[in-house]
């Protein structure tokens, strides 16, 4: 600062001293090297811990979801998203043209939220609000499960009312006390922070209701979406894939496909060769038999998915191995 503009509008002369003051004040600070120190020593149990360290913290609310999950839905607990992957969609629909999501598969609602938390950012960039089936920023998630919607639409209406921090959690944690309303409608509607509209779909077969829609059929006639996040039926997922690009009509041209699980725990390795580490004399009851079966028939299900899917020229495709893998599919 020169000695005529110390007590000058806020500290400047003029516009050009006034950018480089402003300019200056947003360069971060240095880190202290006590605060280097503390870094440097800080330990991590594995990659996956480090990066989750190392990325802006999930909201309140979302524990409380995985709590409630295992609470009302314990044999399912493991399919919630978590927090890495569930950032990652939130990231993702806030990029999106006008965050516009649909979802296969809501289970209870732990990614439903992200990506209408995404969809809302989208539509706060663009300066669209009150999105809805037509156009704006909007999710439409479909889901099959009676008991899986009650708890989605509860954790959809905190989301909707006290937003994603303490309060919402709170919120979400007294869900736990009491029994869940039973939904009987066939749509739920909700509005998060009059920016993003939500609407969460009971159907009875999601590749039927969607391949409905991508022919201009049946009663749900949405605009076209940006993303569709698939995390269903994982032994039609070439279907679900071939609906949203077989026209314009679900998928933007230029539209992003997630789907979930590709990876199957890992045992695609084993898959793509047909040689399992593993088998049914392996198994030391009959339900473990059961189990070990079925990994290898879905595992070898997405093994053919992903060999399939990555010869299709009207894709292009990129796997994570995230969780438990995230195809990323762009429509050309």
């Amino acid at each position: 600062q020169c000695e005529q503009c110390r007590t000058a509008f806020h500290g400047t002369c003029s516009d050009a001293c006034r950018n480089r003051v402003v300019n200056g004040a947003m360069i971060p600070k240095r880190l202290s090297s006590g605060n280097a120190a503390e870094i440097q020593t800080q330990e991590f149990k594995n990659l996956e811990d480090y990066s989750s360290g190392h990325s802006s913290p999930l909201p309140s609310v979302y524990p409380e979801m995985e709590f409630n999950t295992r609470h009302f839905l314990p044999s399912g607990s493991h399919m919630v998203s978590g927090a890495s992957q569930g950032r990652w969609l939130t990231q993702l629909a806030s990029m999106s043209r006008e965050g516009r999501v649909l979802e296969c598969g809501t289970f209870t609602g732990f990614a439903t939220a992200c990506l209408l938390e995404g969809a809302a950012n989208a539509g706060e960039s663009t300066g669209v609000s009150d999105g809805n089936r037509n156009g704006g920023p909007y999710v439409m998630t479909m889901e099959r499960d009676g008991r899986a919607i009650d708890v989605a639409v509860a954790h959809l209406k905190v989301l909707c009312e006290y937003g994603v921090g303490e309060e919402a959690a709170e919120a979400a944690c007294a869900l736990r006390g009491s029994e869940l309303p039973h939904i009987e409608d066939e749509v739920v509607s909700l509005s998060y922070k009059g920016i993003a509209g939500c609407e969460i779909v009971r159907v009875t077969d999601a590749l039927a209701t969607l391949e409905e829609m991508a022919q201009g059929q049946g009663t749900l006639r949405p605009a076209p979406f940006d993303i569709v996040f698939i995390d269903a039926d994982k032994t039609r997922l070439l279907e679900y894939v071939d609906a949203c690009v077989s026209s314009d009509i679900v998928l933007k041209k230029g539209g992003i496909i997630i789907v979930d699980n590709v990876l199957w725990k890992g045992l695609v390795l084993e898959a793509s060769t047909g040689d399992f580490s593993f088998s049914d004399s392996d198994a030391e009851s009959e339900d473990e038999a059961k189990k070990s079966r079925r990994a290898r028939k879905l595992a070898t299900k997405m093994h053919t998915f992903n060999s399939g899917i990555v010869k299709d020229e009207r894709v292009e495709v990129v796997v994570l191995p995230m969780r438990d893998g995230l195809s990323v599919i762009r429509k050309r």
